[in-house]
């Protein structure tokens, strides 16, 4: 891949599949584990959802961003409601981009997740993904690839 000129914020809700996106990207065996701290890889920063949950957190958050060139903000669809805050993407000052996830699942509400990622201050880029069968990932991984 070369010498990496840059890194990926992946930010969430608990469980929204941060960590599973990570594995899909950098070709690891999907398993579920909980990030208990910030995990820094070749081409991630993944963080624990409670880093967002916690509004005490934002700060490491906000710190992570300055290593990165964008941010990706997860969406589970298959939650009730959003764990952003009002236009919370707009205290990073670059790019973030949103990533609907799960959208394999009977239950998965794709508009309901675009109206909580537009709260939070994302319009676009949106994308839409199932890590499970790869459904969506293919532009997702181009957009990564321009990054490195």
């Amino acid at each position: 891949m070369g010498i990496m000129t840059g890194k990926v914020l992946l930010i969430g809700g608990i469980g929204a599949g941060k960590t599973s996106l990570k594995q899909l990207f950098s070709q690891e065996v999907l398993t579920y584990r909980k990030t208990q701290m910030l995990e820094f890889s070749s081409l991630f920063i993944d963080c624990p959802g409670e880093y967002l949950a916690i509004p005490r957190y934002y700060h490491v958050l906000i710190d992570a961003s300055h290593q990165v060139k964008e941010i990706w903000a997860l969406q589970d669809s298959t939650q009730a409601c959003s764990i952003y805050p009002p236009n919370f993407a707009k205290i990073f000052g670059k790019p973030v981009v949103g990533i609907i996830t799960k959208i394999d699942l009977p239950q998965a509400n794709i508009e309901k997740s675009k109206v909580f990622l537009n709260y939070a201050g994302i319009i676009d880029p949106v994308y839409q993904i199932s890590v499970l069968n790869g459904e969506g990932s293919s532009a997702l991984k181009f957009r990564l690839q321009a990054l490195v």
